[in-house]
């Protein structure tokens, strides 16, 4: 059932102790917010005898508790259903049965999550985007000319950018189409980054021209399927996000700074920026700003505000580009992480891994929605793995990856043990304020580390050196 205004409402019978109401309820609602509006209609005195008995709780016929922090339509209420008004302490009797074979039936059904046709959709979107990845890996693996594989490669990023928009349109499902098009993101990148990688050169050394071509293309594809795909746009912003690293990575090079220090200078402007990635989304969402008033006089004028659907359109549009530039961050960070130690030992490069993983790992926590925080925590542990695993192969003797595989064990063991504890109780606000300073220390270190594995501070002695010879 629709209301005029567009509200979606369930029509229902709510069973109360003293009396039965019909009633429609708004399906957005929360169940606790509609809790008190039932109990006033619902007999006298029932608020205050609820207090004694644990509260009042909506069941089905059944018995099935409608969690209080849901609302109706995402669990599955519908028109016509007949809702029990019950003290929260009530035992609610087990249904009689007269047929063992249905009560298995139904055993298993809440077991688990059974499968839909949304999961079969899903299972078919990431079969073929993994398929996708598998025919990249085919294809880099050809090897030296690489003039085919990189034609072949864009050619397959034209077919798909073209796919995207179609399937979105032809099928009305902008996620499918979403998918297909951002499957040929990393074949735009290859392609154009092989085009300029000389014969002999494998893969892994793709140099600053290769960078810059690959780049480039991938900015290309990202801008086609952002404009004209609608859904998971996320998708999107991350290859327009990781394209503009890349291109700053590729212009350092150019400029004459080492690899190392282009991976170090682009993982600090990468993960230096955090703090301000919300505020780019918000901007490029278009988020209402409030119109403050600039003389006394105005505090009482009434402002036109936006329209809340209007306004719930661009908050969902800014978390979407966030979403993506997290997942950037997440995939550039830990590349950059890897490249810098493959490329420098020195214990600069280290620590500046150490703290760009760090910085991660604690501004995830930040984020509130699991989209937002997972890619984070997912690039800081991959830097902390990479880490390892480069201490490990710098160490040749068993002592020292003995001492690694100790400093493993009890990561684990503390990761364990906060996970546990924390799933029960919030932390202390002094362990935040501590994990807020830990933040910011990690961040505003990037920056002289940086210029340490650049070696801006030998430069600079040594021109005072000269200067005083």
């Amino acid at each position: 059932m629709t209301a005029p205004g567009g509200l979606s409402l369930a029509r229902v019978t709510i069973a109360a102790p003293k009396r039965r109401m019909d009633v429609a309820l708004p399906n957005a609602m929360l169940v606790a917010e509609l809790m008190p509006h039932l109990l006033r209609h619902a007999g006298e005195g029932l608020g205050d005898v609820g207090e004694q008995q644990g509260g009042w709780v909506l069941r089905r016929a059944t018995g099935t508790l409608l969690e209080a922090n849901r609302n109706l339509s995402a669990q599955g209420v519908r028109d016509g259903e007949l809702l029990h008004l019950a003290p929260g302490r009530d035992e609610w009797p087990d249904l009689a049965y007269d047929d063992v074979v249905e009560v298995i039936a139904s055993s298993a059904r809440r077991a688990g999550r059974p499968w839909s046709d949304d999961a079969t959709r899903r299972c078919a979107l990431a079969v073929t985007a993994a398929l996708l990845g598998v025919g990249l890996i085919a294809l880099l693996a050809i090897g030296s000319p690489w003039l085919v594989p990189a034609l072949v490669a864009l050619g397959v990023a034209l077919l798909l950018a073209i796919a995207g928009p179609v399937l979105s349109r032809a099928m009305g499902d902008a996620t499918t189409g979403a998918v297909v098009a951002a499957a040929g993101l990393p074949y735009g990148f290859f392609g154009g980054a092989l085009l300029a990688t000389p014969d002999g050169t494998p893969v892994t050394g793709i140099g600053a021209p290769g960078l810059l071509l690959g780049s480039s293309t991938l900015l290309v594809f990202s801008l086609i399927g952002y404009a004209t795909v609608a859904g998971v746009q996320r998708l999107f912003m991350a290859g327009l996000a990781a394209s503009v690293t890349g291109l700053l990575a590729a212009l350092l090079s150019y400029a004459g700074v080492s690899p190392a220090g282009a991976a170090a200078a682009t993982l600090t402007t990468v993960i230096g920026l955090l703090p301000g990635y919300p505020l780019i989304a918000s901007w490029l969402g278009k988020l209402p700003v409030p119109e403050l008033p600039d003389r006394p006089e105005e505090i009482l004028k009434d402002r036109p505000v936006p329209e809340r659907a209007k306004v719930f359109v661009t908050v969902a549009r800014a978390a979407e580009l966030l979403t993506g530039m997290l997942l950037s961050v997440s995939i550039c960070g830990a590349l950059a992480i890897a490249f810098l130690l493959n490329h420098d030992q020195t214990p600069a490069g280290a620590l500046l891994a150490l703290c760009g993983s760090g910085a991660m790992l604690l501004r995830a926590r930040l984020f509130p929605t699991a989209e937002q925080r997972i890619p984070l925590l997912a690039g800081g542990l991959l830097g902390l793995v990479a880490l390892a695993m480069g201490e490990m192969s710098s160490t040749e003797s068993g002592g020292g990856r003995l001492l690694v595989l100790v400093g493993v064990l009890a990561a684990s063991a503390v990761v364990l043990a906060a996970g546990l504890r924390f799933s029960r109780r919030r932390p202390t606000p002094y362990l935040g304020r501590a994990a807020d300073i830990a933040d910011v220390l990690a961040i505003m270190a990037l920056i002289p580390l940086a210029c340490a594995v650049i070696g801006l501070f030998g430069a600079i002695q040594g021109m005072f050196a000269s200067i005083g010879g």
